[in-house]
């Protein structure tokens, strides 16, 4: 009874575990890394203890434009379609790979197993090129495993997705209507308070160069005026140091009278 009942939990795991592909649903990958989704390219997560068990070198992945999913039949998805007719078909297959390329991590996922879709700028002269998309989608995707072009087993189709898509210039809103209240009285009192703030140091500019002003036209634009000035007219005595300097001499005695003075011109 025990063998009997070992060998149903057998196969049951076994039938589980083929299951698995059929089952499988792909998903653009939910690890905190850059360029997750971009405007022309999204990685995905990489399939784990999936294709491990099939001896088979055709495993593909099948990108798709969600409006031509329902059109597409087993002959489509069985003929790899190259990247170069994905502007006419809307879908191409790209990443043939043996099933072996595919790990299995039993219990925890690898960190860096993803799959970057749209990566290849330049698809001159490359087969099943992994080229940019241009279209913002939604997509879709799926992988299908081939025996020459028979399709052996296949996955779910993913979920729609889009990629990220750029805003035009025109429609951008630089004006305050996008700003709250609170932010504009804010940009204003600043505002007010730079023009005051500009306003104070042109004002302390102005009063604290007016000396500076002033001794740079005495040394550079000053000059001094040599006058001879009558002390007689100013009722002013002449100065006599001492009196062995006096004499009688009208001639000394008006030289005596006259002094000399400097008169500084601005």
């Amino acid at each position: 009874m025990d063998l009997l009942l070992r060998l149903g939990l057998l196969l049951l795991g076994a039938t589980a575990t083929l299951a698995e592909v059929r089952y499988y649903i792909p998903q653009v990958t939910t690890k905190p890394i850059l360029g997750r989704v971009t405007n022309n390219s999204f990685a995905l997560d990489e399939p784990q203890c999936i294709f491990h068990m099939y001896n088979t070198t055709n495993v593909w992945l099948v990108v798709a434009l969600n409006t031509v999913v329902p059109n597409l039949t087993v002959q489509d998805l069985s003929n790899p379609s190259d990247f170069k007719f994905f502007p006419s078909k809307k879908y191409h297959h790209l990443y043939q790979q043996p099933a072996a390329n595919y790990p299995c991590a039993d219990t925890v996922p690898q960190p860096k197993a993803l799959i970057s879709v749209g990566v290849e700028l330049n698809c001159t002269n490359v087969s099943f090129c992994n080229g940019i998309l241009n279209d913002n989608g939604p997509y879709r995707v799926k992988f299908v495993l081939l025996n020459n072009t028979t399709l052996a087993r296949e996955t779910r189709w993913s979920e729609k997705f889009n990629l990220l898509a750029g805003r035009n210039k025109s429609t951008i809103d630089t004006g305050f209507r996008g700003h709250s209240a609170g932010m504009i009285v804010i940009v204003v009192i600043l505002s007010v308070l730079l023009a005051v703030l500009l306003a104070l140091l042109i004002a302390a500019i102005a009063v604290g160069s007016k000396d500076i002003c002033w001794c740079r036209t005495i040394d550079n634009e000053g000059f001094l005026v040599k006058e001879e000035l009558d002390l007689d007219d100013y009722n002013i005595p002449p100065y006599r140091p001492h009196s062995i300097y006096l004499t009688h001499s009208k001639w000394i005695q008006a030289q005596q009278n006259r002094t000399t003075v400097y008169t500084v011109f601005k």
